[in-house]
């Protein structure tokens, strides 16, 4: 009798954030890992950390998920779409269609790139899967003209 073969291999979508991301989702990630209740989405979080490629902040593509994007998703096992928009943990109540960095759903799409899709299980074993439609950076997440003007005069002539 033949057995079956359980070990399929999960081909993750490359993952992109820009640098001043990767210093936030790390702090959020590292604290959450003291909390009981938090420590597995810290963890999610954390291993999207680690496999990003880290980009200069002005070189994050806009069509990228990063924190505070509207994201336009679609649910491929229920077949819905949504616009959410990609907060930290303590913005997540207060905006409308908020999704936290720390939710399972967070952590799958912080830099994904527009046509990706990422699949996982819920700790209940249900299959979850998203599309990302679209990304639109926030203004909170667009760079300042302030910040242009600093990230000018530190680049070499």
């Amino acid at each position: 009798m033949d057995t079956p073969d359980y070990h399929h291999p999960v081909r993750l979508p490359p993952v992109i954030i820009s640098e001043a991301d990767r210093e936030k989702l790390y702090a959020v990630a590292t604290s959450a890992l003291t909390h009981g209740r938090m420590a597995p989405a810290a963890s999610n979080l954390l291993r999207e950390i680690y496999r990003a490629t880290v980009v200069p902040n002005d070189h994050l593509p806009a069509n990228v998920v990063g924190i505070n994007s509207y994201v336009d998703v679609r649910d491929n096992v229920a077949g819905a779409n949504r616009r959410i928009v990609l907060v930290l943990p303590d913005g997540a109540s207060t905006q409308p269609n908020a999704v936290s960095v720390l939710s399972p759903l967070g952590a799958a799409l912080i830099g994904l790139s527009e046509g990706s899709s990422i699949e996982w299980c819920t700790a209940s074993g249900d299959r979850r899967s998203v599309t990302v439609l679209r990304s639109t950076p926030s203004a909170a997440r667009s760079p300042t003209l302030a910040d242009m003007q600093v990230a000018q005069l530190e680049r070499p002539m």
